[in-house]
């Protein structure tokens, strides 16, 4: 197995697979998108997270919602092993009926989901992020806080408010100061929000997973350069911190390369 890290009780692998992939969720265009969709069956799904497993990965994370909750459902009841990490709903109205629908599968920890810190940031209700987590916390599971605004998470340190774990996107797609941007998903990906994030990051009191380290491929042009993003990201970190990667495994087992990539950026960062 790979090195893990320390979510509540579980020990985590350092290295994570994401969700997006398989819902033809891309966060670069839409031809990506549908190219996920049409390769992405059901059956190809568990095939991955088979070779996750044999890769030595053990956690898959989502947002808690169909359909991923019940492929990761349908892939234990063949035997899957790997935890799951939880993202909650995306707004207050429905976050405890969500809630409630998500422990049904068993996450082995709940984060609240970065969209919503989001809004509340931009709202001046961050304040909310307390309840929240003794929301996750009534339910006997890990609660953890995600953002893309950096503020968030210093907010959260600054507060007290002692989650069990961080998700911290690298980059901030949420800043609504980017007009100039011409991304065709309407997101921001702006390279300088990088290390502003991985500064945050070393400061945080508890375990934090880094997602968007690839920019959703727009650090993909080969081989060399996603390598050098994994050895960036764990010597950017703390010793014990992960990451969140999406997978598209269609042209390139990214799935063995990561794992390797793992191996030696953590044995390079820690020794």
């Amino acid at each position: 197995m790979l090195p893990t890290m320390k979510i509540g009780d579980a020990e985590v692998t350092r290295l994570i697979v994401g969700s997006n992939p398989f819902t033809g969720k891309s966060h670069l265009n839409s031809e990506t998108d549908a190219d996920m969709r049409s390769y992405f069956s059901d059956e190809q799904v568990f095939s991955m997270l088979r070779r996750c497993e044999e890769a030595g990965i053990n956690a898959v994370q989502s947002r808690g919602s169909m359909p991923v909750m019940g492929l990761i459902e349908r892939y234990r009841a063949q035997g899957g092993k790997l935890l799951w990490l939880a993202q909650s709903g995306k707004n207050l109205t429905t976050f405890v009926d969500e809630l409630d629908e998500m422990m049904k599968y068993h996450p082995s920890a709940v984060c609240i989901h970065g969209e919503l810190t989001d809004e509340l940031y931009l709202a001046g209700m961050l304040d909310k992020l307390g309840e929240l987590l003794d929301l996750i916390r009534k339910k006997n599971v890990p609660a953890g806080i995600c953002a893309h605004f950096p503020e968030v998470l210093t907010y959260a340190e600054e507060q007290g408010l002692h989650p069990d774990y961080y998700m911290a996107s690298m980059y901030n797609i949420a800043q609504p100061d980017r007009s100039h941007d011409i991304n065709p998903t309407g997101e921001r990906f702006e390279d300088s929000d990088i290390p502003k994030m991985y500064e945050v990051i070393r400061k945080l009191s508890a375990p934090t997973i880094a997602l968007k380290i690839l920019g959703a491929g727009r650090r993909c042009a080969n081989q060399e350069m996603v390598k050098n993003v994994f050895m960036e990201a764990f010597s950017s970190m703390k010793p014990g911190d992960g990451v969140l990667v999406g997978m598209f495994d269609k042209y390139v087992d990214q799935i063995a390369l990561n794992a390797a990539y793992t191996r030696d950026a953590i044995r390079t960062a820690e020794g």
